[in-house]
């Protein structure tokens, strides 16, 4: 049984988009799929998948806070919350940008640098097989949707941080 099916989504009776209902049932069985890959970094680094994806991305070069959760597609608060983690944790490190010192600039410590190395994300898995085995097209028209999802609910989720920030 796939993930989705256990979870009871409720859309309106009087709402025919079944389109939703897809989306959300596609969303969860996407979520399940990544199970076992946080189950393989986590016994590997004792980090959640964020974390290893924002070690990842602070490996190729540093950057501002801002860019980092803006390439991650994350809302400012959770990225805040995961480098605070990392940070506590000796994996990297913060600094004023010397250029312009509004800006946070995030490196990878030593620590976080062997660590990067050292984590097993989709090599062997059953995930990176199937991608392999798709095409060019298909591969660029599923990053293009997930890509779009993830942009719309962080517009989302910015949207609410606003409204409290107002109240």
């Amino acid at each position: 049984m796939l993930f989705a099916q256990s979870y009871n989504i409720v859309v309106s009776a009087s709402n025919p988009d079944d389109s939703r209902t897809r989306l959300l049932r596609a969303y969860l069985d996407a979520v399940a799929l990544s199970e076992a890959i946080q189950t393989r970094i986590w016994h590997a680094a004792q980090l959640t998948l964020a974390q290893a994806r924002v070690l990842r991305r602070l490996a190729k070069q540093p950057r501002s806070l801002g860019q980092l959760g803006a390439d991650l597609v994350l809302a400012p608060p959770s990225m805040t919350r995961l480098v605070d983690r990392l940070e506590e944790r000796g994996l990297i490190a913060r600094s004023r940008d010397s250029e312009d010192r509004r800006k946070v600039l995030v490196t990878l410590t030593a620590e976080g640098r062997r660590l990067v190395g050292a984590i097993p994300l989709l090599e062997g898995s059953p995930i990176r097989a199937a991608v392999d085995r798709m095409t060019v097209a298909d591969r660029e028209r599923i990053a293009a949707a997930m890509r779009e999802f993830s942009a719309a609910v962080v517009e989302v989720e910015e949207e609410s941080l606003l409204v409290k920030t107002e109240a």
